[in-house]
């Protein structure tokens, strides 16, 4: 039964990614929003929301011992394996926008997860969990990057506008977007292929896990992360085939940041998380690719994450694999 449920959700994943990214670049053009936007908002909360839904369950549950895992493993994920098999197959064009504001954000969002939730250590006290007010502050950081979005979606709107008067086409103009109705449409069943696939993926993944005799830690970092964030690879997959790199970057980058700043701190506003301080390791893990992938793109002056970086980052997360594995 597992393994059909893992089956199920891989299908309703790869239908609803096909959906999702078809209405989402549809969205896109009418409005003259750059594709990085859609998928750092419309994509990446639509790919999120099994991440969500798993912490908000165990948090109403009672039960918070995987929210961290689920989190952690789901965007080391994000940002090694779907970035990286991305590269592999496009490069992978960085906007300036991505530079200056996306990027920067995950890498708040990866390092501010270990400040807060290891009190222990900076503040000398006997906690290492995220309480209420760490919620909060969570929330008003997702606040300020949906301010930035906004932004982003303004400027770009503006200067595909200004393009146009001059008489220049814009980027997506020889392909006509479906209409509207029919977009909204793609993406609201594409949401929903997206969210009950990566439902049927993780309890799936989950039920091989334990009949294995898997740990829990061990079953959030490597099995409920990871699976939670299949949608975001399948969604991304199909975005590069259609060539929609920035809606690729974009989608990666706005579900890590979801992923932290919202859902976690949606979770700790109902129930404190403990931090388990064994996934020091990952979130140490998670600070360091995120600060590589920034470094890189302030250093290099037209800044594109090609098959060598992708290759880079999926040897990382192998590696990481392997240690959670063998140390479980």
């Amino acid at each position: 039964m597992d393994v059909l449920y893992l089956l199920a959700g891989i299908a309703f994943a790869v239908g609803g990614a096909h959906y999702l990214v078809e209405g989402g670049s549809a969205i896109a053009k009418r409005f003259n929003i750059p594709t990085l936007v859609i998928g750092s908002t419309i994509v990446a909360f639509g790919t999120s929301m099994p991440e969500f839904t798993v912490n908000i369950n165990s948090a109403l549950a009672g039960n918070t011992g995987l929210a961290f895992g689920n989190i952690l493993g789901s965007n080391l994920f994000n940002i090694c394996v779907v970035v990286g098999v991305v590269a592999l197959i496009t490069p992978i064009v960085v906007g300036n926008d991505a530079v200056s504001k996306d990027l920067p954000m995950c890498l708040i969002g990866a390092a501010i997860v270990g400040i807060c939730g290891n009190q222990i250590y900076f503040d000398k006290i006997n906690y290492h969990e995220l309480f209420f007010s760490d919620g909060a502050v969570f929330l008003l950081f997702f606040a300020i990057f949906m301010r930035y979005v906004y932004g982003e979606a303004a400027a770009g709107s503006a200067h595909v506008a200004q393009g146009e008067a001059r008489g220049v086409s814009g980027a997506g103009e020889s392909a006509q977007p479906h209409a509207m109705l029919k977009a909204v449409g793609y993406v609201l069943i594409g949401l929903v292929g997206l969210v009950v696939g990566g439902e049927f993926i993780v309890d799936g993944a989950s039920g091989i896990a334990r009949s294995l005799g898997m740990a829990e830690r061990t079953i959030g970092l490597v099995i409920v992360g990871p699976g939670t964030s299949v949608p975001e690879l399948i969604a991304s997959i199909a975005a590069a085939l259609r060539k929609d790199v920035g809606m690729v970057l974009g989608n990666v980058l706005g579900s890590n940041i979801f992923n932290i700043f919202f859902t976690l701190g949606a979770t700790a506003l109902i129930m404190p998380i403990p931090l388990d301080l064994a996934l020091n390791q990952v979130i140490i893990i998670n600070v360091a690719v995120t600060a590589l992938l920034v470094g890189y793109t302030l250093l290099v002056k037209e800044p594109k994450f090609g098959r060598s970086m992708g290759a880079l980052l999926l040897v990382i997360y192998v590696g990481y694999i392997a240690n959670s594995l063998m140390t479980a």
